[in-house]
């Protein structure tokens, strides 16, 4: 952390980030896989088939900050627009994240997440997300079949973050002058083992979102990244 920054909360770093962008060289931040705005992403069908027919590029980075045990931990969502390419209809689009998150080996984990579910601000949800057993439970109205998970590390709290949000960068990777804003969430991290080819296991995440400002929740699921 920068000498004039201690004390500080992770918001009024942020803020401070935003308004030293007056020479206009652009802000600096946490762009693990060197993307762009409007850079492509492939997504193999290793991915899952519903990823089939649709180019995916770059439309918007997400850099979270969040403090843990007194340290910065900072981690990149690559907002993803997925056009399908044997459609004719302009509206026929795929959201999708691309999260690179360090890890402890030095180099960094990428998940590939899909959107669930979204919805306005519901006491009774919220109770849902902060009670005290840490299981989270998501059932397909269709079929009614149901999967469990649990927080990441048995935690409990949630995770307060600042996210510099960015819709435009430079050629060398920084967030472009006026091209990004503040946001702040509360988000609460899920895991579980979910069955596999071969009888095997992965890990499938389950991310639930909060806008600390409209309350607005989006949950967030996927799985390893597969190149």
């Amino acid at each position: 952390m920068e000498p004039d920054q201690k004390g500080k909360t992770l918001w009024e770093m942020l803020v401070a980030r935003l308004h030293g962008d007056g020479n206009g060289a652009g802000i600096a931040f946490e762009n693990t896989l060197d993307l762009r705005i409007n850079s492509p992403v492939a997504v193999v069908h290793a991915n899952g088939p519903e990823f089939n027919n649709y180019d995916f590029a770059v439309q918007e980075i997400r850099e979270y900050n969040r403090r843990i045990g007194g340290q910065e931990f900072r981690f990149t969502d690559y907002v993803l627009r997925g056009t399908n390419t044997k459609s004719f209809d302009a509206g026929d689009v795929m959201a999708a994240r691309l999260r690179a998150m360090p890890n402890q080996a030095g180099g960094h984990d990428s998940l590939l997440l899909r959107l669930e579910d979204e919805f306005e601000f519901s006491e009774d949800f919220l109770g849902v997300v902060k009670d005290t057993t840490g299981v989270f439970e998501i059932t397909d109205d269709k079929t009614g079949a149901s999967e469990t998970f649990s927080r990441i590390n048995d935690l409990r709290d949630s995770y307060q973050a600042a996210l510099l949000v960015i819709s435009e960068t430079t050629g060398d990777g920084k967030a472009a002058p006026g091209k990004a804003s503040p946001l702040k969430l509360e988000y609460w991290d899920y895991w579980r083992d979910a069955e596999i080819s071969g009888g095997k296991t992965a890990k499938a995440w389950l991310f639930i979102e909060m806008n600390s400002d409209t309350g607005w929740f989006q949950l967030w699921r996927g799985r390893e990244f597969f190149t």
